[in-house]
């Protein structure tokens, strides 16, 4: 084997230690997420053959994910269910390094992989238990296929292309905006009869099953939450701009230089157009929700352009300096920025969602078996049926939504929690007017965020002698 063989293995292996350790370094970092404890309830449910009630408002019928994340979690807990995501996101940074391989050469696809890995949302999300990454690693496996058949002229890696684009959108499907632009790259390269009989045939084939047997017969539901999440979630166009280049203003940047890349510039273009749909969902439907984790979809293009980009940067700016290791050293020092820039990022993103583990302690030292908790909420029970039912025996949380009518008839239950993030408006006017007759001030709780600072707020049912 040639010592270069030998130097660039060494060098892969070690940009894969290197996003194996971040990924687990600190996989405690911040307190269960809502949507993290809904996946492993509803998981469980799917494993033990219950009816998942759930399934069809919250993920639309998507098991893959909750299943996985309820088997980590039945062996570590939610360490357990977050790890469940690092195998995917490892490997698609494989993924984009055969991308990058393929479409330039070995070393530009290693550079493509460790920049992937230096953004603090891939490894922000490799380690948070909700469909992202997992979405991510098939859309980049179809990624990789789509450009690796061209190159070898293969109608089974575009199959496979077609097969993963379909699992990518079906794990998540705010993915399925790539599927138009995905086909318009096929057919322009690979001809119309390749194309419609490899991919577009077997992608809509299995789009129609999957819509038939699993979206179809909970249509009602699955609209309704979608149009909830739409009204609730939305932002100025000037907002959801600075919202979305918070997270890929360095990719894009990068990607920038790419262009002008002597050799491979118009394949940056290409790569840079295929980026943008999850970008251009977000802006022209003007919903915020999801897209500090969205924009990882767009990442997973941009990075081999961002590896033409530090490479082309690296050319221009030694241009007069006959030394190579001058362009090394350039290049070094643009990847000590990007990992700086992605850990300041990294660190946002560990603290967005609130600590709650004051409040579980609270209910710990203060619950008993048998009680009976609502939040002023449509969905926040689930972080605490996750951390308290398990230590208090027969502990109840509820959203308030799910038990209206119960209250209306008399139900009280033993606290009341008026939580600041996942609250919603109009249900803590609900909960607040139970408030002054039956219950008294416990608590109060202050949570501190990267982004600000969110209250909750604990009520007791008073005594009555």
């Amino acid at each position: 084997m040639k010592s270069g063989q030998l130097t660039n293995k060494g060098l892969l292996v070690t940009i894969f230690l290197y996003g194996a350790g971040a990924m687990l370094w600190n996989l405690d970092y911040n307190f269960v997420y809502h949507d993290e404890a809904l996946n492993i309830f509803m998981g469980r449910e799917v494993i033990l053959g219950l009816p998942c009630a759930s399934c069809a408002q919250n993920t639309g019928s998507v098991l893959i994910q909750p299943v996985l994340a309820a088997m980590g979690d039945a062996y570590g807990g939610i360490l357990g269910a977050r790890a469940v995501g690092i195998p995917f996101a490892l490997g698609l940074a494989w993924m984009i390094y055969g991308t990058g391989r393929t479409l330039f050469s070995e070393k530009l696809g290693a550079l493509s992989a460790l920049l992937f890995l230096l953004f603090g949302t891939v490894i922000y999300l490799s380690k948070l238990a909700t469909y992202d990454i997992i979405a991510g690693f098939f859309l980049g496996l179809s990624m990789y296929c789509m450009f690796r058949s061209e190159k070898k002229s293969s109608s089974a890696l575009l199959l496979i292309g077609a097969i993963s684009l379909f699992l990518a959108a079906m794990t998540k499907y705010v993915v399925a905006v790539y599927i138009l632009p995905f086909v318009i790259y096929v057919f322009w390269r690979h001809g119309i009869l390749r194309a419609a009989a490899f991919f577009l045939f077997p992608l809509l084939i299995l789009l129609f099953v999957y819509v038939y047997l699993a979206l179809y017969p909970v249509r009602e539901v699955i609209m309704g939450s979608s149009g909830s999440v739409y009204e609730q979630s939305r932002a100025s166009f000037n907002d959801l701009l600075n919202w979305t280049f918070r997270w890929l203003g360095m990719p894009y940047l990068l990607a920038f230089f790419g262009m002008f890349h002597k050799r491979h510039g118009k394949t940056a273009i290409v790569l840079i157009i295929l980026s943008t749909p999850i970008i251009l969902l977000h802006l022209l439907s003007g919903v915020e929700q999801s897209v500090n984790k969205n924009v990882i979809f767009a990442t997973i293009l941009l990075a081999p352009a961002c590896a033409l980009g530090v490479s082309h940067m690296g050319n221009l700016f030694t241009t007069d300096v006959s030394k190579s290791w001058a362009k090394y050293f350039f290049v070094f020092a643009v990847l000590i920025v990007v990992w700086v820039y992605g850990i300041s990022d990294l660190k946002w993103l560990e603290r967005q969602y609130p600590d709650l583990n004051p409040v579980v302690e609270y209910f710990l030292e203060n619950g008993f078996s048998g009680m009976t908790a609502v939040v002023d909420s449509d969905f926040g029970d689930a972080v605490y049926m996750f951390t308290i039912t398990p230590k208090i025996q027969d502990a109840q949380f509820y959203a308030i939504r799910d038990v209206l009518n119960r209250m209306k008839n008399g139900f009280l239950p033993d606290f009341v929690i008026l939580d600041g993030y996942y609250g919603k408006k109009t249900l803590r006017e609900i909960a607040k007017s139970y408030l002054p007759d039956n219950y008294e001030f416990a608590r109060s709780f202050q949570l501190k965020m990267s982004w600000g600072t969110r209250d909750v707020q604990i009520y007791k049912r008073k005594v009555i002698l």
